[in-house]
């Protein structure tokens, strides 16, 4: 009795200890997790802010290749539609200089097009500083209060094109352009704000602090040693907009040439729910571990006890090795969060964390149903999260890297959905393996073929994938699912936003003899 009880202290204290093991390892997970997620957060800002300020520079690039004879309303008409190409952009300005003539242009933005306007007593102050600058960068900015709000001025460095000289820029409302980040990453589950190297806030949600000192700049205070320095840091701090605790994340040098930083907030419970379901089977394994070994403990114990000793040791190995191998599939499980729009409203297109748990589901019916199946399963499933892990910088991958993802992805399908769900039916040519689709691209309009259509083995779905003429078209039998909430076509606009970047290519989708198709140009790009 005694070394049975013996026994039993030992193996509760196993357990507590891979216990702690564990719960630590998830806090190193959930860290993870809440890094993935601001960088999506930095990501989206830093690509809008970017995109407000191309125009500009592309308009200055241009001026010197201008005809020196060119008319004013040709100027005006030519700058007037770089200037404002972002729809965010509601003002701009450019001020003329030749010989001794001077124009201040003001531009304001209608519903399809531009207007000249007077320039406010503001902004012309503001530019005939910088005419007087000797030396300028390529980008100056003032922040000026105007009103009830906070103005965000901008000039580029002087441009000379014969005896004629232009200074160019944009005056940027920052609340009607915080208003217009509210259908920017509307799903995201964090919110940011942006603060100057004075503390000053320059975006934010609620828009009664845009304009005002957050932050005093005290050496000691953590903004001030993320922009001394350069490093990331966060602390945990209860949200004065949501009124609930958040991990904040100061994450500087936002834009290149701005000392701004960028404050995103992740509401606690967000990362909670991500691990509650590894907690929650972690502890279930390990109480019918427990149940088991007393078991065999009362069973064994007086008729085979030195047995039984060796017995558990063999137990106790098997156990360690079968935690080393749950840490590690959770971080693989975990990795697939790192891509989520680290690239532009990619977030949306990874694999769904609903689809995790979901294999879960099937890989723990298989473990007991068919153990090599079981094994395929997992290769199948951590070979799905390698590819999303892989960095694709432009956003493009090969047709062939596609096809053998969507190929193990399918599969991971096709365990949970049986015969409901019909064989891929793929007719591609050798020419388009070679050429390149959007990243992830038939990942995403599979998974929106199953999750909108009936699946059953009365009404199987059927997707097929195949060559028609420059591209590549996806397209399954339509059997809608009453039940199902519009998505918003987020996986579409992803592609269509990547088409549009890289050219004149354009997705098309539709319904066509009973069948929903998609059409993905396929691209061929020189490096």
């Amino acid at each position: 009795m005694a070394i049975g009880f013996t026994i039993f202290l030992f193996i509760a204290g196993i357990i507590l200890f891979t216990g702690h093991l564990v719960e630590k390892r998830l806090t190193k997970i959930a860290a993870f997790s809440g890094v993935n997620v601001y960088r999506q957060k930095v990501n989206v800002f830093r690509y809008e802010f970017n995109n407000l300020l191309k125009g500009t520079q592309i308009a200055a690039n241009l001026f010197p290749k201008l005809s020196e004879d060119i008319s004013e309303k040709s100027l005006n008409q030519s700058l007037g539609t770089l200037l404002l190409s972002d729809e965010k952009v509601r003002q701009a300005w450019y001020v003329r200089i030749k010989g001794k003539d001077t124009s201040f242009v003001y531009l304001l933005r209608k519903v399809n097009t531009f207007q000249k306007s007077a320039m406010p007593g503001y902004v012309k102050v503001w530019v005939r500083k910088q005419l007087l600058l000797k030396t300028a960068g390529s980008l100056n900015t003032e922040m000026i209060n105007v009103a009830d709000s906070l103005h965000w001025l901008t000039a580029t460095n002087k441009r000379q094109q014969g005896n004629t000289l232009l200074l160019m820029g944009l005056d940027i409302n920052l609340k009607d352009l915080q208003r217009s980040f509210y259908d920017v990453d509307a799903t995201g589950i964090s919110y940011a704000f942006i603060v100057d190297e004075t503390g000053l806030c320059i975006t934010n949600p609620n828009e009664k602090l845009i304009g005002q000192r957050l932050y005093e700049m005290k050496p000691d205070a953590m903004i001030s040693q993320v922009i001394a320095d350069g490093n990331i840091r966060n602390e945990v701090v209860m949200s004065d907009y949501l009124k609930l605790p958040v991990t904040r994340y100061y994450i500087p040098d936002l834009i290149k040439g701005l000392n701004w930083t960028i404050i995103v907030d992740i509401p606690g419970f967000v990362l909670d729910e991500d691990l509650a379901a590894v907690r929650s089977y972690s502890i279930y394994m390990g109480l019918i571990a427990v149940a088991v070994i007393l078991t065999l403990i009362w069973l064994y114990q007086r008729r085979w006890q030195k047995e039984f000793l060796l017995r558990r040791e063999v137990e106790i190995h098997r156990q360690e090795l079968s935690m080393e191998k749950q840490m590690l599939n959770t971080i693989a499980e975990r990795q697939q969060k790192e891509n989520a729009l680290l690239q532009l409203g990619k977030l949306k297109e990874k694999v769904n964390p609903h689809f995790l748990f979901n294999s879960l589901s099937s890989l723990n019916a298989l473990i007991v149903q068919d153990p090599d199946l079981a094994k395929s399963f997992v290769v199948k499933l951590s070979r799905v999260y390698r590819y999303v892990l892989e960095s694709y910088p432009n956003g493009l991958a090969t047709v062939a890297e596609e096809l053998r993802f969507m190929n193990e992805y399918f599969f991971l399908l096709k365990i949970r959905f049986g015969e409901a769900l019909q064989p891929l039916d793929l007719d591609l040519s050798e020419e388009h393996l070679q050429g390149k689709i959007p990243f992830m691209s038939l990942q995403t309009l599979i998974e929106n073929a199953v999750k909108h259509n009936v699946l059953s083995k009365s009404k199987p779905l059927k997707i097929r994938i195949e060559s028609r003429d420059d591209g590549i078209v996806v397209s399954n039998n339509l059997q809608l699912r009453p039940d199902v909430r519009d998505s918003g076509k987020q996986g579409l606009n992803y592609l269509q936003s990547t088409y549009a970047y890289f050219g004149n290519e354009q997705l098309k989708y539709g319904i066509e003899a009973g069948q929903y198709q998609v059409y993905l140009p396929v691209l061929y790009l020189t490096e």
